[in-house]
């Protein structure tokens, strides 16, 4: 990023996996796809999650040593719901929304968190954003990781669950019970992974892959 919200660095190398599971098991799948990725042989892991702390559970259990990082624009939006709720007149609001962007932009939440702290007097919103701010503090420096030039945002993500689910199972017409979605999407997955060829010749051995 070069310029706040205006992304500068472009993913490469997408993988893509879908799975409808629970926390634990989702957390040993990640696991797994991370290690077929050869995660664990990399010098450095970076996970960018919300603020979740089930997720962030898993990945302590998982890789202990990755970076983590909250999606920055969940942070930001956090920032947002508190300027509607604690101000009604549009000007002051929008000053106070700059000024706390810019510091959560540039890393200094401990400003963040003093401004909503501020306001949590008269605005539940601002002291549940006390919370959030502080207990992920330690992921928000986001002018580190910008420095390093890596990913802040979670749009390859998001750009992934289009490409995969709008195009094949939102199709005008279409009806879908939970395992059928699910294999498809598995496939599709895996078509955009480029890895659709190694997945359908090891199939007799990998029944579930697709």
């Amino acid at each position: 990023m070069t310029e706040r919200g205006q992304l500068a660095q472009r993913a490469t190398n997408i993988r893509s996996y879908c799975a409808i599971l629970e926390a634990k098991p989702f957390g040993q799948l990640r696991w797994a796809t991370g290690c077929a990725a050869q995660a664990d042989l990399t010098r450095e892991r970076v996970l960018v999650c919300d603020g979740a702390g089930w997720i962030w559970n898993l990945i302590a259990t998982h890789y202990p040593k990755a970076v983590q990082i909250v999606e920055w624009y969940h942070a930001a939006d956090r920032l947002e719901r508190v300027a509607h709720a604690a101000f009604h007149q549009t000007a002051p609001r929008a000053r106070w929304l700059e000024r706390t962007t810019t510091d959560l932009w540039e890393g200094r939440v401990t400003e963040v968190i003093q401004a909503c702290t501020d306001l949590g007097a008269q605005c539940s919103e601002a002291r549940d954003a006390v919370t959030y701010f502080t207990n992920n503090t330690a992921r928000m420096r986001y002018d580190q990781y910008r420095a390093k030039d890596d990913l802040i945002g979670s749009g390859t993500v998001e750009s992934s669950c289009k490409q995969i689910v709008t195009p094949r199972l939102k199709c005008s017409g279409a009806q879908w019970i939970i395992p059928g979605a699910v294999d498809t999407a598995k496939a599709r997955a895996a078509w955009l992974s480029e890895a659709w060829t190694p997945v359908c010749t090891r199939w007799a051995d990998l029944p579930l892959a697709i």
